[in-house]
Protein backbone atom coordinates (compact mmCIF):
# COMPACT_ATOMS: atom_id res chain seq x y z
CA UNK A 1 0.00 0.00 0.00
CA UNK A 2 1.39 3.06 -0.81
CA UNK A 3 2.25 6.21 1.77
CA UNK A 4 -0.46 8.30 0.13
CA UNK A 5 -2.91 5.28 0.71
CA UNK A 6 -2.12 4.80 4.09
CA UNK A 7 -2.25 8.41 4.74
CA UNK A 8 -5.64 8.52 3.15
CA UNK A 9 -6.80 5.11 5.00
CA UNK A 10 -7.44 3.01 2.00
CA UNK A 11 -6.61 2.28 -1.84
CA UNK A 12 -10.29 3.39 -2.86
CA UNK A 13 -10.88 0.73 -4.59
CA UNK A 14 -11.30 -3.22 -2.94
CA UNK A 15 -12.91 -6.34 -4.48
CA UNK A 16 -16.36 -7.33 -4.09
CA UNK A 17 -17.50 -10.69 -3.38
CA UNK A 18 -18.88 -11.05 -6.76
CA UNK A 19 -15.22 -10.60 -8.18
CA UNK A 20 -16.04 -6.84 -9.35
CA UNK A 21 -14.25 -3.74 -8.19
CA UNK A 22 -16.14 -1.07 -5.94
CA UNK A 23 -14.61 2.34 -6.12
CA UNK A 24 -14.94 5.18 -3.49
CA UNK A 25 -15.62 8.24 -5.47
CA UNK A 26 -15.13 10.36 -1.95
CA UNK A 27 -11.50 8.53 -1.56
CA UNK A 28 -10.36 9.02 -5.03
CA UNK A 29 -11.96 13.00 -4.64
CA UNK A 30 -9.70 13.35 -1.47
CA UNK A 31 -6.69 11.63 -3.52
CA UNK A 32 -7.08 14.07 -6.52
CA UNK A 33 -7.25 17.02 -4.10
CA UNK A 34 -3.47 15.59 -2.47
CA UNK A 35 -2.07 15.54 -6.12
CA UNK A 36 -3.45 18.95 -6.49
CA UNK A 37 -2.13 20.74 -4.35
CA UNK A 38 1.53 18.99 -5.04
CA UNK A 39 1.25 19.97 -8.47
CA UNK A 40 0.69 23.61 -7.22
CA UNK A 41 3.23 23.22 -4.75
CA UNK A 42 6.00 21.87 -7.70
CA UNK A 43 4.53 25.38 -9.65
CA UNK A 44 5.34 27.50 -7.00
CA UNK A 45 8.88 25.97 -6.80
CA UNK A 46 9.27 26.33 -10.14
CA UNK A 47 8.70 29.82 -9.92
CA UNK A 48 10.79 30.65 -7.43
CA UNK A 49 13.48 29.15 -9.00
CA UNK A 50 13.06 31.22 -12.47
CA UNK A 51 12.83 34.70 -10.23
CA UNK A 52 16.07 33.74 -8.83
CA UNK A 53 18.27 32.26 -11.54
CA UNK A 54 22.33 31.94 -10.66
CA UNK A 55 24.14 34.53 -12.83
CA UNK A 56 27.78 33.82 -14.55
CA UNK A 57 29.31 36.12 -12.03
CA UNK A 58 28.08 33.45 -9.03
CA UNK A 59 30.53 31.53 -9.80
CA UNK A 60 33.59 33.79 -9.91
CA UNK A 61 36.36 33.83 -12.17
CA UNK A 62 37.53 30.08 -11.58
CA UNK A 63 34.19 29.43 -12.53
CA UNK A 64 34.41 31.74 -15.86
CA UNK A 65 37.85 29.92 -16.71
CA UNK A 66 36.31 26.62 -16.35
CA UNK A 67 32.89 27.92 -17.89
CA UNK A 68 30.76 26.62 -14.67
CA UNK A 69 28.13 29.10 -15.69
CA UNK A 70 27.65 27.54 -19.29
CA UNK A 71 27.37 23.69 -17.24
CA UNK A 72 24.89 24.88 -15.02
CA UNK A 73 23.02 26.82 -17.58
CA UNK A 74 22.44 23.38 -19.67
CA UNK A 75 21.74 21.41 -16.17
CA UNK A 76 19.56 24.19 -15.46
CA UNK A 77 17.44 24.23 -18.45
CA UNK A 78 17.37 20.60 -18.35
CA UNK A 79 15.80 20.53 -14.99
CA UNK A 80 13.31 23.62 -16.04
CA UNK A 81 11.76 21.11 -18.93
CA UNK A 82 11.71 18.14 -16.28
CA UNK A 83 9.84 20.46 -13.88
CA UNK A 84 7.72 21.70 -17.02
CA UNK A 85 6.69 18.46 -17.70
CA UNK A 86 6.40 16.89 -13.87
CA UNK A 87 3.66 19.90 -13.51
CA UNK A 88 2.15 18.89 -16.48
CA UNK A 89 1.47 15.59 -15.64
CA UNK A 90 0.44 16.39 -11.92
CA UNK A 91 -1.87 18.80 -13.43
CA UNK A 92 -3.64 15.85 -15.74
CA UNK A 93 -3.69 12.95 -13.13
CA UNK A 94 -5.24 15.71 -10.71
CA UNK A 95 -7.84 16.45 -13.57
CA UNK A 96 -8.26 12.67 -14.07
CA UNK A 97 -8.80 11.77 -11.07
CA UNK A 98 -11.32 14.22 -10.26
CA UNK A 99 -12.99 13.45 -13.83
CA UNK A 100 -13.29 9.00 -12.25
CA UNK A 101 -14.11 10.76 -9.12
CA UNK A 102 -17.14 12.35 -10.37
CA UNK A 103 -18.40 9.80 -12.57
CA UNK A 104 -18.37 6.73 -9.74
CA UNK A 105 -19.93 9.65 -7.72
CA UNK A 106 -22.26 10.53 -10.52
CA UNK A 107 -23.02 6.70 -10.41
CA UNK A 108 -23.81 6.41 -7.16
CA UNK A 109 -26.46 8.53 -7.12
CA UNK A 110 -27.93 7.68 -10.17
CA UNK A 111 -27.76 3.85 -8.20
CA UNK A 112 -29.32 5.38 -5.11
CA UNK A 113 -32.41 7.28 -7.28
CA UNK A 114 -32.94 4.03 -9.02
CA UNK A 115 -33.08 2.11 -5.24
CA UNK A 116 -35.08 4.90 -4.37
CA UNK A 117 -37.66 4.82 -7.52
CA UNK A 118 -38.17 1.09 -6.75
CA UNK A 119 -38.84 1.28 -3.34
CA UNK A 120 -41.82 3.55 -3.97
CA UNK A 121 -43.44 1.00 -6.26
Amino acid sequence: MSDVARRLGGTGAARTPSGGVSVDARWLELYARRVDEAAEELGQARAHLREAPLSPRTFGEIGRTVRGAEAYGRAAALLQEQLDRACEVLTAAGQGLHDVAGHYGGVEDEAVHVIKQADRR
